[in-house]
């Protein structure tokens, strides 16, 4: 068999260590993660390899040469654009032939024995195999659901922690048929997980998934390879990593406490201190007193008494005496830390970079200057002060920038206008064309996405933080693919580069716009709504513009007055409450099911709706004959980017007092024609990873069924629950809901109470 190995990784998350190396050629144990796997695919008796390439090919062409020393045959395939991992899998069909191909990712140690995976591969017939692994943390990953044969019947490719319903990864090494490699398109950039293994499913090609029984781990991370070389050198992987010099570092005065590799070509004074976990690479020397714990050293010099805790240190980095690197920092190739200086936990210093003598670096050290301080994006925010997301600003926008034309608005003042200026040029620098708009609130702007073609859109709010909200096409929620790559970008500081640059659009008159949009969504639905008398309550841009809209659709916007029904909007607009005339209140999940039940007594025969919707939803489908679909599916995500009104709050509670108006009822009475429902929420403790408790609790639970979008599900006759992992803490969070606070706490408590 021959085997494709992927190499074109530049390793962005994992910087300082691939700053000038391509992520495959990162050092473990005095050789490259590379040339680990071509060893390993000689030693199951494959030596035809092709490699692919793409971010600095010459340096691993100049290394590996043709293979003859690694007692391989290597070949390559040079991208001259990307082509996506499936895509230059395609392109190499003249070295892969008519026959079965083992594909292997480049940068991942493991130890798999693959003569059951390709036995497996044959017996089902498969067009493809995945060889998969139970990993704690799935979200950097493709999950991957099976049947009990090994079929495969859903992917997610990198989830958010609430997609999370399993701890099976696709581990990206696969065997593929002649059959799945005809599939790829030629000359065009296709991706494993995003592109090709969903359309094959689709397709009713035959996939398959075999648990890779062994060890597996891709060092995305900085924390993934340190991890990864603690786990060698405790003897869990299976790898041939030579002869380790501790009984003569003993003899020399070198104090020693396993498990310690210790590389024959390292330089050790008397009265060092090494152990435990530390892994003391060639080229490395290490001065009297000094202390190296948790760590990987890959030939770097330690000053007399410097201090060394869970970090990892590159090649001709020199640290000076008593100086301190804690636990997670990074030290790039040729970095220097002064004497006495602290290197703090997480911190990382770029290649070449001084930390002056006694200084406490607490932040980044990147191009000369304490960067890219910490950053927090969640389905669509960002927050931080001005000084913090002023440093990442550029780089969020040269990366929003490369997906094409981006809207940007702002609120607050000077301060917002500055971060939002500072994105518009990372844009721009990237290429893409940036257009800056004057609307007045989030929803706003994300309203007028579909009709400017924005790619993204960025609405920057100063108060006493600043918020940065992200959207992307026709303003949905990002992916969580697309957050995740957000994320990557402003904690791993991706510098912008200028390549052509975008142009910049400057557009007025948004908020008549929005206002003219809605009143014409509003008139399509109902014609020409009879008048109603309500209250708006609240005074900023929101309410205010949602004040506007009704009086432009001939409502009597009127002050508070008790027997009065008073709509308001928050959340950038994307939010919609209401009180009734009773005075009764009604929160944002009842007030969402009230623009639905509109469209649904307007005849909508489908709607789309988020996944923490409530379940009344279906309730009210079935009674007046709509389908309600997952807005996070295939099916439900282009109709839930048209069905505005169940995501714009401004636009919901037009909506609502159009109805009012239109069937002659008070807020009172169409609350009143809601089903009942009560929500009630907790969380399940467990000692085990988030992903792996996922998995048992679905084994263990026949009623529940696990959807990539909504997490584990059960439906009841008046309501279901709904488990997904806490996104910030070990714990499963619960959403139970039924016809009664009652039902729905008993509901809540059958799966609360179980120990996992």
């Amino acid at each position: 068999m021959k085997a494709i190995v992927m190499a074109g990784g530049e390793g962005t998350r994992l910087r300082p260590l691939t700053c000038g190396r391509p992520k495959p050629m990162v050092e473990m144990f005095g050789r490259s993660v590379l040339e680990r796997a071509l060893e390993r695919l000689r030693r199951l008796g494959i030596v035809d390899i092709r490699l692919t390439l793409r971010y600095l090919p010459e340096k691993i062409m100049d290394e590996l040469g043709d293979g003859e020393r690694l007692g391989v045959r290597v070949s390559y395939l040079v991208e001259d654009k990307s082509l996506g991992t499936a895509g230059s899998v395609r392109a190499c069909k003249d070295f892969i032939g008519e026959e079965d191909v083992l594909i292997v990712s480049g940068d991942a140690v493991w130890d798999f024995e693959l003569e059951g995976i390709l036995k497996f591969h044959k017996e089902q017939g498969a067009d493809a195999t995945l060889v998969l692994y139970n990993h704690p943390d799935p979200t950097s990953f493709g999950l991957v659901l099976t049947d009990p044969d090994g079929r495969i019947r859903a992917f997610s490719e990198k989830p958010s922690w609430e997609r999370v319903v399993t701890d099976r990864v696709n581990t990206g090494l696969y065997v593929l048929s002649p059959r799945a490699v005809d599939a790829i398109p030629e000359d065009e950039e296709y991706d494993f997980g995003k592109d090709l293994f969903p359309r094959l499913l689709r397709e009713g090609y035959a996939l398959y998934g075999a648990d890779g029984r062994g060890y597996w781990c891709d060092i995305g991370s900085a924390a993934s390879y340190r991890q990864c070389c603690m786990d060698i050198l405790a003897g869990r992987v299976d790898m041939d990593i030579g002869g380790s010099d501790t009984q003569e570092a003993r003899r020399a005065g070198v104090e020693i406490l396993e498990p310690v590799y210790i590389s024959p070509e390292s330089r050790l004074m008397p009265g060092c201190r090494l152990g435990p976990n530390a892994v003391i690479g060639p080229g490395t020397i290490v001065e009297s007193g000094a202390r190296v714990t948790e760590s990987v050293v890959n030939g770097a010099r330690l000053g007399e008494n410097c201090d060394i805790q869970g970090a990892i240190l590159g090649r001709g980095a020199w640290i000076g005496a008593s100086a301190r690197v804690s636990s997670g920092a990074v030290i790039g190739d040729g970095a220097r830390i002064g004497p006495s200086a602290a290197v703090l936990e997480n911190v990382s210093v770029w290649p070449d970079r001084t930390v002056k003598s006694g200084a406490v670096l607490t932040e980044n050290l990147t191009d000369g200057t304490q960067e890219c301080p910490p950053a927090f994006v969640s389905e669509k925010q960002m927050t931080g002060t001005a000084e913090a997301l002023l440093e990442a600003a550029v780089g969020i926008g040269a990366h929003l920038g490369r997906t094409g034309m981006v809207g940007i608005a702002h609120t607050g003042g000077d301060r917002a206008r500055l971060i939002a200026d500072a994105i518009l040029c990372g844009v721009t620098a990237a290429g893409g064309e940036g257009t800056r708009a004057d609307c007045a609130f989030e929803a706003e702007l994300a309203s007028l996405a579909a009709v400017f073609s924005f790619r993204r859109c960025v609405f920057v709010r100063a108060e006493e933080e600043i918020t940065v909200t992200v959207l992307g096409p026709a303003g949905v929620p990002l992916e969580p693919g697309e957050r995740k790559a957000l994320n990557s970008a402003v904690r791993n500081c991706v510098p912008a580069r200028v390549n052509d640059v975008g142009p910049v659009v400057n557009i007025t008159g948004m908020p008549r716009a929005y206002i003219s949009a809605l009143c014409a969504d509003v008139r399509e639905l109902y014609g020409v709504p009879r008048p109603v008398c309500v209250t708006v309550s609240g005074d900023d841009e929101e309410n205010e513009t949602l004040r506007r809209v009704l009086e432009a659709l001939g409502h009597r916007v009127l002050p508070a007055q008790k027997g009065r029904a008073s709509v308001s909007v928050s959340r950038g607009g994307f939010g919609f409450t209401a009180t009734d005339e009773r005075g009764r209140p009604a929160d944002e999940a009842r007030c969402a099911l009230l623009a639905a039940e509109a469209a649904m007594r307007l005849g909508a025969g489908k709607l789309a709706v988020p996944a923490d919707f409530p379940e009344a939803a279906r309730r009210l489908g079935a009674k007046y004959g709509c389908a309600v679909l997952d807005g996070g599916t295939a099916d439900g995500r282009e109709l839930f980017r048209r069905q505005r009104f169940l995501r714009d709050g401004v636009l919901a509670a037009a909506v609502t007092v159009a109805a009012m108006g239109r069937d002659n009822m008070e807020m009172a009475g169409l609350l009143d024609s809601l089903p009942d429902f009560a929500v009630a929420r907790g969380k399940i403790d467990i000692s085990r990873s988030r992903a792996e408790a996922m998995r048992i609790l679905a084994e263990t639970n026949a009623e529940l069924s696990a959807d990539l979008v909504s997490g584990l599900v059960a439906a009841t006759p008046h309501g279901g629950v709904r488990i997904r992992p806490d996104g910030d803490s070990p714990a499963l969070i619960v959403r139970a809901e039924a016809d009664s606070m009652e039902a729905a706490q008993e509901l809540l408590g059958k799966y609360t109470s179980q120990q996992i």
